[in-house]
């Protein structure tokens, strides 16, 4: 698929001038954000309204992966995910970030259409009360379209991918990272794959980039290498509330979890334990308010994110198929999620 650049991006919008489109993205999203470079504040036209600053202490707390919701013929259910951000925008969004694209989102099934009308929808829902988080990747160019459509649709941080098929070497990620980094001025998580060694190095050297604010990683070593980057420079954002246990003791200050559309309150708690250094506290609202709901992914194999969506469906919630190659629940399935959902969420059943 070829992508174009930016100035076809551009002309595409109606015939406006790049000017006149990032203005009218910017009154939409409520104005500019200020940037922080080099410890220098500075205006900047964006949709988000949060400093680089303000944001890494944003976007510490619990960090809301959604799913993306399809039609029954998989087209994009913009208007389901609208609804189901707002869902989490009208109850508690103190240390809360929504997460739309990322591997739970089905990020890389997704064209750039669809990722644009993605964001919009999560960032309009989600109405300046909550972070908003997208999901950026692929190879250079499209990882370059998707983080500059998430800037100017107004998402306050990307959550940029590693390259698909990894990096043959340390110098060649941190030029994949620094580019689509330095081409926006909204934050940037930083999200290494694979088990290369050079990583440290790479995030060691991203912190000259004044927008890359965190990382998130799934293990131990990476957060601990890093010494007092973590948390004074960079947010660690624990992948999982089982790996949380151990990475907050060691510097982690947010954590992902794919459930938190469910039990939201309890993974408030879970975070809230983990930053008082309370892991015994952690490890009993897993075990007791949060490892109940997650075993909507696991009534059979391989149904991580399509027991996910089942799961919102029980609560009255968009979710629709996964696609392909994703694998789809069972009709025999849906019943027992359904009941772990309504038996073990926090969130209230909802008429769509």
């Amino acid at each position: 698929m070829e992508i174009p650049d930016g100035e076809a991006t551009m002309r595409a919008i109606g015939g406006r001038s790049r000017r006149d489109a990032l203005k009218r993205i910017a009154f939409a999203a409520g104005g500019a954000t200020l940037f922080a470079s080099a410890g220098t504040a500075a205006k900047v036209r964006s949709g988000s309204r949060r400093s680089i600053t303000d944001l890494r202490q944003a976007l510490g707390g619990v960090h809301n992966f959604m799913i993306t919701p399809f039609r029954p013929n998989y087209d994009l259910d913009a208007e389901g995910l609208r609804k189901n951000v707002a869902y989490h925008a009208a109850g508690t969004t103190e240390n809360m970030t929504i997460v739309v694209g990322g591997g739970l989102g089905e990020l890389f099934s997704l064209d750039l259409k669809e990722h644009k009308a993605m964001v919009t929808a999560a960032v309009e829902a989600a109405r300046g009360r909550m972070p908003v988080v997208a999901g950026a990747g692929g190879g250079y160019r499209l990882a370059l379209r998707m983080a500059r459509t998430a800037e100017e649709t107004g998402a306050d941080a990307l959550l940029l991918f590693s390259p698909p098929y990894g990096s043959e070497s340390a110098e060649g990620a941190y030029q994949y990272f620094r580019a689509v980094a330095s081409s926006v001025r909204i934050g940037i998580i930083a999200f290494p794959h694979g088990k290369d060694d050079f990583w440290p190095d790479v995030l060691r050297r991203l912190v000259s980039v004044p927008n890359v604010i965190g990382f998130k990683n799934g293990g131990m070593e990476l957060g601990r290498s890093l010494g007092s980057l973590v948390p004074d420079r960079l947010l660690w954002v624990a992948e999982g509330e089982k790996p949380a246990l151990d990475a907050f003791p060691a510097g982690a200050r947010a954590f992902s979890s794919p459930v938190a559309a469910f039990v939201p309150e309890a993974c408030l708690e879970f975070w809230k334990r983990g930053v008082a250094g309370d892991q015994q506290g952690m490890r009993e609202v897993l075990r007791t308010r949060i490892e109940p709901i997650l075993q909507v992914r696991s009534v059979k194999p391989h149904y991580g994110i399509s027991g996910l969506k089942v799961a919102l469906e029980a609560l009255g919630r968009a979710g629709g198929p996964v696609r392909p190659p994703g694998t789809q629940v069972l009709s025999e399935d849906r019943a027992a999620i359904g009941e772990i959902a309504r038996k073990h969420s926090e969130t209230a059943l909802i008429s769509r």
